[in-house]
């Protein structure tokens, strides 16, 4: 497993994978048409925001999105917004290299780190598990169901 920078030839695979991802994320709401989530990621490169991705022998596995968040009324952090692995993937080491590659780029930067996880459907134990490599439980998200 190997990491990089995204690039331009990743677009479609990142719109996809983004697309999945909110998919799990937002498994009880309808989506919008895929124009916005191709919108969403030319933003990402437009705003030159870190796209990294994960690739196994030549095929992509994973990304994450990060950036440097500055909301001026706390000291400026090193945002991990998104981190995405795909299902057959799941089970190797791809998702620890991309969070540990968000964790370190935030240290070389001199800030501290803040990320998202989906806790979701089962999802809390195996975040958990990972998540507190990398640092202590923040926040938690709730969502009605109507």
């Amino acid at each position: 497993m190997t990491l990089r920078k995204a690039t331009l030839e990743d677009f479609t695979e990142l719109v996809l994978m983004y697309k999945d991802l909110i998919k799990t994320v937002y498994h009880n709401m309808k989506l919008s048409d895929d124009i916005f989530f191709y919108g969403a990621v030319i933003e990402w490169f437009k705003l030159n925001k870190d796209i990294i991705i994960a690739e196994h022998e030549g095929n992509i596995a994973g990304f994450t999105l990060a950036y440097v968040e500055n909301l001026q009324i706390v000291e400026p952090y090193y945002f991990g917004d998104i981190a995405y692995v795909k299902p057959e993937y799941r089970k190797t080491r791809c998702a620890y290299l991309l969070y540990n590659n968000v964790v370190n780029f935030g240290k070389e930067l001199g800030l501290k780190v803040e990320a998202r996880a989906f806790v979701g459907n089962g999802n809390k134990n195996k975040v958990d598990k990972l998540q507190t490599r990398f640092g202590v439980q923040e926040f938690i998200h709730f969502r009605t169901e109507a």
